[in-house]
């Protein structure tokens, strides 16, 4: 269980971010202390999303096999980023609700969220022109949408690596959305290398070998 120690850092991560402040908690706590937090706080978010997830696939796999993979893109980008990519998909895909995500993570977290959920209603296609004609509006100077933005990248680079390697109709289909998405989605300077990875699978297709 998370000691008394451990919540306190949590609560001062939660409502506070700017660097001074963190200075101040490691050195009064002590940095072994604030990654037992911080460790609780994804371990904490793993568990809720594969609770909601639970019973959904992920072709072939349970759906948490995506959320993880997710996740560890997401890794260099911090912490709030790795719990987002594991909540990613759970307005979308699950009956959590947006006031839930709030209470147990906090309104960063959960706008995030938010910001990387389909529209209701319609067909992939009116869904995504939606979605990315929200992503078009986001401003990375925000940082529930520089989360969103950095998840997003992280999930679309997930769901090619696997689709290309297990479903290729599906690879087929991300690559002819990749103009759009890019467009919508890509900030220069923003989790660079993962857009050029993702870049560099889009444009090769089936000339190198699959990994």
């Amino acid at each position: 269980m998370i000691n008394v120690k451990a919540a306190i850092i949590w609560s001062f991560f939660f409502f506070y971010k700017r660097a001074n402040l963190v200075t101040i908690v490691f050195k009064v706590i002590g940095p072994a202390e604030v990654g037992l937090a911080l460790n609780n706080r994804l371990l904490m978010a793993k568990n809720f999303a594969r609770a909601r997830h639970e019973g959904q696939r992920y072709g072939e796999f349970p759906y948490h096999v995506h959320l993880d993979d997710v996740e560890k893109l997401a890794q260099p980008f911090g912490i709030n980023a790795m719990v987002v990519a594991q909540l990613h998909d759970i307005l979308e895909d699950t009956t959590t609700s947006f006031d839930e995500l709030v209470t147990d993570f906090g309104e960063l977290v959960a706008l995030a969220v938010s910001y990387l959920t389909d529209p209701v209603g319609g067909d992939r296609k009116s869904k995504k022109k939606q979605l990315y004609q929200r992503f078009t509006t986001l401003d990375p100077v925000e940082e529930a949408a520089r989360l969103a933005l950095i998840v997003k990248a992280c999930d679309r680079l997930a769901n090619v690596k696997a689709s290309r390697l297990f479903h290729p109709p599906k690879y087929a289909l991300y690559q002819s959305e990749h103009p759009e998405f890019r467009k919508a989605a890509y900030r220069v300077g923003l989790c660079e290398m993962v857009w050029w990875e993702l870049d560099m699978l889009i444009e090769v297709g089936d000339k190198i070998g699959r990994y």
